[in-house]
């Protein structure tokens, strides 16, 4: 394959490789729609061939998918991390609002790539769609052991509230993500699972 660019690319082991391109995937696919990303570009940016990323990762869709897995595994582990640094006292409400706080962040630095999907259900790989459920799905499993319900009466109620989340936060894009509104969306997204949660015979939060 002939290279168009001319920018000097740098030897690097496999595992650097595939990190610099999937950085560039990244930033590539935080700015545009997943239709409005090309290969080429992704491969030039990391300094790689389109031949090695599909070598890597073996089509489009397939780095992005590595892409929206990789968003993912860093959001649980951010959230993991400011979940463990709240005080042993910390009640669940307090642990959620940390959550969520986490989340704006992730939100606004993935932009048009968080948006996309919620905008356009149809406009990514169905394999990157499936892969949202099951992480939403491990959401909900997580906030049933922090609420302690167990046994699933309160699922409707913890899949509605990141949903209103995800509501919120499209509404919060839309004004261009004011920071003065984030207390604002913790605060009602919290009240709207209390009161969901309280509808379900449960003590809420």
């Amino acid at each position: 394959m002939t290279r168009t660019d001319r920018r000097p690319r740098q030897r690097l082991g496999e595992a650097a490789r595939r990190e610099a391109i999937l950085t560039a995937a990244g930033r590539a696919f935080a700015d545009r729609p997943y239709d409005q990303v090309a290969v080429a570009r992704v491969a030039e940016e990391a300094g790689a061939s389109e031949a090695l990323v599909h070598r890597y990762f073996g089509s489009k869709s397939g780095l992005y998918l590595a892409t929206v897995r990789g968003s993912v595994k860093l959001l649980l582990d951010r959230q993991r991390a400011a979940d463990a640094a709240l005080p042993a006292d910390a009640t669940p409400r307090d642990r959620l609002a940390e959550s969520v706080r986490v989340y704006l962040d992730s939100v606004t630095t993935w932009a048009v790539g968080w948006l996309a999907p919620l905008q356009s259900p149809g406009g990514e790989p169905p394999t990157a769609a499936e892969l949202r459920t099951e992480t939403r799905a491990y959401y909900v499993r997580l906030m049933r052991t922090m609420l302690g319900t167990e046994d699933g009466s309160c699922d409707y109620a913890l899949h509605g509230y990141l949903g209103f989340l995800d509501a919120a936060c499209l509404a919060w894009a839309a004004r261009g993500y004011p920071d003065a509104d984030r207390a604002l969306i913790t605060g009602q997204a919290l009240n709207a699972l209390d009161g969901a949660l309280r509808a379900a015979g449960h003590r809420g939060l």
